[in-house]
């Protein structure tokens, strides 16, 4: 199963809506035929009250498929590493199980924050309680995609942030970050997210 669908509401962010298990739902919209396109319709096959990590944990796991590195990386895996507290409980395991992006498989690699040992990294998250500033001007110039939760990920220099909004999941993208690190993320993602700054 692939990502998530993601509703974008504009104006006041507002507290998502969660079911009494603590799962956020997760509403199908017209947007869905797109995700499908890109074989990341979540939502067009599974039911309410999914978990938010799990969601979160599909929409890692193609943000790495729908992205491209300079031609000088080589890896033997694609790495997603988790920058701080793992959050995900077991969803992103599952989510990359038996899985290729790239045609590499793709490993998970769990890091305690302050660690500075990032090289093998193509993917690098920052849950909501990572202190990002440091980490992100270290990472000027190299070329990993960074994912965060928390709030104004994106605004603060982060290249993807995921936000639940309205209960539901979805992206903030911030292009500029992403082309300084010399990525290339799908036109189809950035028709789905909601871009953040320049579109340079």
């Amino acid at each position: 199963m692939d990502a998530s669908e993601a509703s974008s509401v504009s104006g006041q962010r507002r507290v998502p809506r969660r079911w009494v298990d603590g799962t956020v739902p997760c509403p199908m919209t017209a947007r869905t035929t797109v995700l499908a396109a890109l074989a990341i319709a979540w939502c067009g096959t599974l039911a309410a009250g999914t978990p938010e990590y799990a969601v979160k944990a599909a929409y890692l796991y193609n943000f790495a498929k729908f992205t491209e590195w300079p031609n000088t990386e080589q890896p033997g895996s694609l790495t997603v590493c988790l920058y701080g507290k793992d959050p995900f409980g077991g969803f992103l395991d599952e989510a990359v199980r038996g899985k290729q992006a790239h045609g590499l498989p793709v490993l998970i690699r769990r890091l305690p924050a302050g660690d500075e040992h990032l090289d093998g990294c193509q993917v690098l998250f920052f849950s909501s309680t990572a202190r990002i500033e440091s980490a992100l001007s270290r990472l000027q110039g190299r070329s990993i995609l960074t994912v965060g939760e928390s709030d104004d990920f994106s605004e603060r220099g982060g290249m993807i942030g995921l936000v639940v909004d309205h209960g539901s999941v979805r992206f903030d993208i911030n292009l500029a970050a992403i082309a300084a690190a010399r990525l290339q993320v799908s036109s189809r993602l950035i028709e789905i997210g909601r871009v953040v700054g320049s579109r340079k």
